[in-house]
């Protein structure tokens, strides 16, 4: 089945519920690489990409964001 953003969303929610940073960091970067694989997100920045995706680049960065590297 397709995850549509809102779940994605949804997901990221009960990811940063969890207490251990390490299980947390794990979780979201499994959670970016299947958000990078369903939306086609490049690994380039591509501007272009992003206007057409605002939700999808918003949540991913966001994502990002909350990783402790």
């Amino acid at each position: 089945m397709l995850m549509t953003i809102q779940g994605f969303e949804s997901r990221y929610e009960e990811i940063m519920r969890d207490p251990s940073i390490r299980l947390r960091d794990e979780q979201l970067r499994e959670l970016m690489i299947e958000m990078e694989m369903i939306f086609k997100i490049p690994m380039l920045k591509n501007t272009a990409w992003g206007k057409e995706n605002p939700q999808v680049i918003e949540l991913y960065r966001k994502v990002s964001d909350s990783r402790n590297l």
